[in-house]
């Protein structure tokens, strides 16, 4: 394969897996477990040696069955490399054969490979046992083959206490009892799939359950006094499952879906092949207590992990380089299942900010990456587990959609998917899949989009008969731009509007002349890429959204590339705050979303500045009209959206100090704190606005409420407000509260960086950070929980916080961090350079104002 190019990190080729037989005994009272393998392989060529994967492992014995010849091994274990060797007295020949392996592990508590999660119902304390193998942590579980292009049958058998349920990737054939109070539950073959995919779950739980039109069964797991949380969950999935059998054309390969709600969980969610486990608040809804923003978050979750049945589970990538081909393209599709779920939800114009948005920020910067990126250790696979494979990928998957339509692309998709079924893919698969059926040349037009970093700026300028598109890579920091020798030349599908209608391009030069009035570039927002328009037509375009004579989603582009272009020098951040004034009669909740979104970005830079006040004060004005139209109450009828905006809103107005909307949340939290309920959309703007305005007896209620809440999403609400407050003392305590026992280690982040995105802790936390990192990195390294740490970091505008952060990680460095920490450090640099540039004018602009 390409990738393998005399990789080290790769397992030698000639031993390849076919199918394990597993029996596993966990230990859940002394954290344990024990077990037994026989994997049958394929041995291409006489070998003294077999490599396999295996890390936090004691290996008994270890032996080779070829024929009627059992050889003993010799085990010897490379722990940086993560490999156990079995080396053997004579060559095992050619052919067939069966690795015994008996071994031991501990069940751990860092949320990855086997780990245990503690939990406590009814007062007493529960322990469950269960999985997170990708990308590489199969190998904590049992040596195996841990790599995707290594797929195998998987026959696993459970030895466990007999109160307790097994869950694993296909049903159970037989259950028998054993002595002692233990029974052995086998399950049915897997089909073949990669090790990444495998569940073992083990604990105490409780079901609902239904079936799809097509007779698949449909389970929700929770731990005991939950179940009744899943019911959102279980109509979702099954909804999904038979939208994505119609899409693809290809009925999911398994009798059961299982979505299993676990306490600790480190990632949103996990697709095992028929086994998905998800954290609990990305699974379970309390409809009287979950919010809007809870119940799409859940929908979107779902169809995500339920879209990788096929984008990754039936066909997976040949290796992690081409890890955006499970992700990115979940990510696209997700949206498509929940606009047809819930079209009332208008969850495309919100992937323009969800997904396209937060990629355009980050690949904006130097230390991106390819969406393709050449990987080996396990430090750099983790490292891509980012939102250029993610959001980026699915940005131009959908920008590649609306290219080739959507008849063409979804037949190259069923074609690619069937061709492929039970292997593994490259890019280049697809690409030739969508090619066939297209009849387009897609790899050549995609080929800069996935193999080159970055994306570009589209530059309109005069022309003799119409106008001037120049493209070049755009870079969110001046610094960075002025150092970039990047000549890159992008393939870019682009549909212009015009007055009465739209035309397709594909600008495929430097620059490019075009016959036509052009009312927008990039219309739809269809295109990855920013878009700068001379002051002409930026004067028409004020005109055409002050009168919304332009569709929502144009809007939003037009805004979100104004303030990109001010942070990247391009324009006076001035004028980009001139143009969001066209914006004050808005509706819409994604626009407005854009707008807090860019304001926040702006009141951070300027936070210190002595004209902060004057900002907060146009910020009001600019929330009034929009304030005002949403109300604190609920109108019978009123759209999903309505209600996501009303929060937006009223926190954001009540953020920049409107004392009549803090008034009214103050006297909402009187109510709860006597126990009246209030509507739960509204809850996270109470929790932050009291906490922004709060003291000591606040501070002292949100801990009390979150050490006695059972609902995590209500949790992580309280534990997010915790970092609003604006003592340096409350802060403290919030930041030695994110590290006590009554946080569970999956919501530790969360509580942190919320007092980093702060002004008013910023540097409180980098100091909190430095004191325990020790802590910090026992907890959490290996995985991504560190890199997502560490991006909360780059709010910092001075460039004497770059040379701590530098002098700290030189002497702490964190290897599956490398890139975030580059990405934080430019982004510093670039926060300097802005505010220099723009500090005056904005001081003289918001003085006049005053």
């Amino acid at each position: 394969m390409a990738d393998r190019k005399a990789n080290h990190h790769r397992l030698p080729a000639h031993v390849t897996p076919l199918r394990y037989k597993l029996l596993i005994k966990p230990d859940l009272d002394n954290f344990t477990f024990y077990g037994e393998e026989n994997i049958e392989v394929d041995i291409a060529k006489p070998t003294k040696e077999i490599v396999l994967h295996s890390a936090e492992l004691e290996i008994d014995k270890a032996e080779v069955l070829h024929g009627k010849q059992e050889v003993l091994g010799k085990v010897s274990y490379n722990e940086k490399a993560e490999t156990v060797t079995l080396s053997f007295p004579r060559a095992v020949p050619k052919g067939k054969g069966v690795l015994k392996i008996i071994f031991r592990g501990i069940l751990n508590d860092r949320m990855r490979g086997f780990y245990r999660s503690k939990y406590v119902v009814d007062g007493q304390e529960k322990v469950l046992a269960t999985t997170q193998f990708e990308a590489v942590d199969a190998r904590r579980a049992f040596p195996s083959f841990d790599e995707p292009a290594h797929k195998a049958i998987f026959d696993i058998t459970f030895m466990i206490p007999a109160h307790l349920t097994a869950i694993s990737n296909t049903l159970p054939t037989t259950v028998s009892e054993h002595e002692g109070g233990i029974k052995r539950v086998e399950f049915a073959p897997t089909p073949r799939m990669s090790t990444y995919l495998v569940a073992f779950i083990i604990g105490e739980f409780e079901f609902i359950e239904g079936k799809t039109k097509n007779g698949t069964l449909v389970r929700i797991f929770t731990t005991f006094g939950k179940k009744h949380q899943g019911k959102f969950a279980l109509d979702v999935a099954i909804k999904t499952l038979e939208f994505y059998e119609d899409y693809f054309k290809i009925a999911y390969p398994l009798p059961v879906l299982d979505l299993i709600a676990i306490p600790d969980f480190a990632a949103g969610a996990m697709e095992n092949w028929g086994a998905v486990t998800y954290r609990e608040s990305t699974l379970l809804i309390d409809e009287e207590r979950s919010s809007s923003a809870n119940k799409q978050w859940v929908a979107l979750v779902i169809a995500h992990e339920l879209a990788h049945q096929w984008f990754g589970n039936l066909v997976t990538m040949e290796w992690w380089t081409h890890l955006w081909l499970n992700e990115g393209f979940a990510s696209y599709i997700e949206y498509l299942a929940i606009d047809h779920l819930f079209p009332e939800w208008d969850i495309w114009t919100q992937f323009v900010f969800l997904e396209q948005g937060t990629a355009l920020k980050l690949d904006a910067l130097a230390n991106t990456h390819p969406i393709e990126v050449e990987v080996g250790h396990p430090d750099e696979i983790n490292e891509i587990f980012d939102k250029v494979s993610y959001s980026k990928g699915a940005s131009v998957i959908r920008m590649l959609a609306d290219y080739l339509g959507p008849e063409d692309f979804r037949k190259g998709l069923s074609h690619y998917l069937k061709k492929h079924n039970y292997a593994n893919a490259e890019t280049g698969d697809l690409w030739a899949a969508l090619s066939h059926v297209s009849g387009r040349n897609v790899g050549r037009i995609m080929a800069n989009w996935t193999g080159k970093p970055g994306y570009p700026l589209v530059m309109l300028g005069g022309g003799k008969k119409g106008v001037t598109l120049t493209q070049s890579r755009f870079f969110s920091s001046r610094i960075s731009r002025k150092k970039s020798k990047d000549t890159t030349v992008w393939q870019i599908p682009v549909t212009i509007s015009q007055k009465n209608s739209k035309k397709r391009h594909l600008l495929d030069k430097k620059s490019q002349s075009i016959r036509s009035k052009i009312t927008k570039v990039n219309a739809d927002e269809a295109g990855f890429m920013r878009v700068g328009y001379p002051p002409s037509i930026q004067a028409k375009l004020e005109k055409e959204i002050s009168a919304k004579k332009l569709p929502a989603i144009d809007r939003l582009g037009i805004i979100r590339d104004a303030f990109a272009l001010a942070e990247a020098g391009f324009m006076p951040t001035a004028d980009a705050l001139t143009l969001v004034r066209s914006y004050k009669e808005e509706k819409e909740y994604v626009i407005w979303m854009e707008i807090a979104s860019s304001l926040r970005q702006i009141a951070n830079l300027i936070a210190y500045e002595d004209f902060y006040p004057q900002y907060e004060a146009f910020c009001r004005k600019l929330f009034s009209s929009i304030a005002k139209h949403v109300g604190w109450e609920k109108k019978q009828g009123e759209k999903h959206t309505q209600a996501l905006l009303r929060t937006l809103v009223l926190y954001s107005i009540g953020s920049y100090g409107d004392k009549q909307t803090i008034e009214r949340a103050k006297k909402l939290f009187v109510k709860m704190e006597k126990g009246e309920t209030i509507d739960s959309d509204l809850r996270s703007v109470v929790y932050n606005l009291v906490a922004e305005n709060g003291g000591e007896h606040e501070h002292k209620k949100f801990i009390e409420f979150y050490k006695k809440e059972e609902l995590q999403q209500e949790k992580d609400r309280i534990g997010r407000s915790l970092g609003s407050f604006r003592q340096k003392d409350l802060l403290k305590k919030t930041l030695e509260f994110s590290l006590s026992k009554d946080v569970r280690p999956q919501s530790v982040n969360g509580i942190i960086t919320s007092v980093w995105g702060s002004p008013f802790g910023r540097d409180l936390t980098w100091e909190f950070v430095k004191e325990h990192w020790s802590t910090l990195e026992k907890r959490f390294s290996g995985g991504h929980l560190l890199s997502r740490l560490l991006s909360a970091a780059s709010d910092f505008t001075t460039k004497e916080k770059v040379a701590d952060f530098e002098t700290f990680f030189k002497k702490h460095p964190v290897p599956e961090a490398t890139r975030t920490i580059a990405q934080v450090l430019e982004q510093i640099y670039a926060n300097e350079a802005w505010l220099a540039a723009d500090k005056e004018e904005l001081a003289l602009n918001f003085s006049q104002q005053s």
